[in-house]
């Protein structure tokens, strides 16, 4: 279970690198919301990519700073996406995105602060938005949004991700390979995450 784990770990990095070379590839024939989705992978990349150098290279035996700015980010560039997707009214494209920024500030003074209550949280919101997109989406006799399987993956990661992170105080108390099932499972959500952003700017065109 563990050999499973780890190659579902390893298969999302591999994917995460072909999306982000698409993603720059294809970055001049995006509408402005959807270069968010381009930074929304080069983010990410970033994070997994410090905190794998940071192992791997200068040997660091805790990475957990770097977690709440991969909350935090995600989080502010997501619902900026979604929020001008949406057509929200401009108050809502600052203030949601803010809060990514407030809680990275928060994080700074206050060390008690539980990450997992606030990672399950911003999913919550996160599949929420998808979820609007989608239902707007349904309404429309024809679709316009070439993103539209990229939103629903991320409804679909982020809503089970949510109930993953519920669960995540009780993988101490699993046995070992239950914990790597349920994080495996996890991974492999998002290797079709990445695979649904790969598919989408492999059809893109101008």
């Amino acid at each position: 279970m563990e050999y499973f784990t780890y190659s579902t770990i390893y298969s999302s990095y591999c994917l995460l690198l072909i999306a982000n070379i698409l993603g720059i590839l294809k970055y001049k024939f995006l509408k402005n919301d959807e270069r968010w989705y381009v930074y929304y992978l080069i983010y990410t990349f970033a994070i997994e990519a410090s905190t794998n150098i940071s192992v791997k290279i200068f040997g660091a035996k805790d990475t957990s700073a770097v977690y709440p700015f991969y909350i935090g980010g995600i989080f502010s560039i997501l619902t900026y996406l979604y929020v001008r997707k949406l057509n929200l009214p401009m108050f809502w494209s600052l203030f949601l995105p803010s809060i990514g920024v407030l809680y990275l500030l928060l994080h700074s003074f206050f060390e008690g602060l539980n990450h997992d209550h606030v990672k399950v949280i911003t999913n919550i919101i996160i599949f929420a938005f998808a979820g609007f997109i989608l239902l707007q989406e349904i309404r429309k006799a024809k679709s316009d949004n070439r993103f539209l399987l990229v939103d629903a993956f991320i409804f679909l990661y982020y809503t089970v991700s949510a109930f993953i992170f519920i669960l995540h105080n009780q993988l101490g108390n699993m046995d070992i390979n239950s914990a790597y099932l349920i994080w495996g499972i996890n991974n492999i959500l998002t290797c079709v995450l990445y695979l649904s952003f790969i598919y989408t700017f492999s059809r893109l065109k101008k």
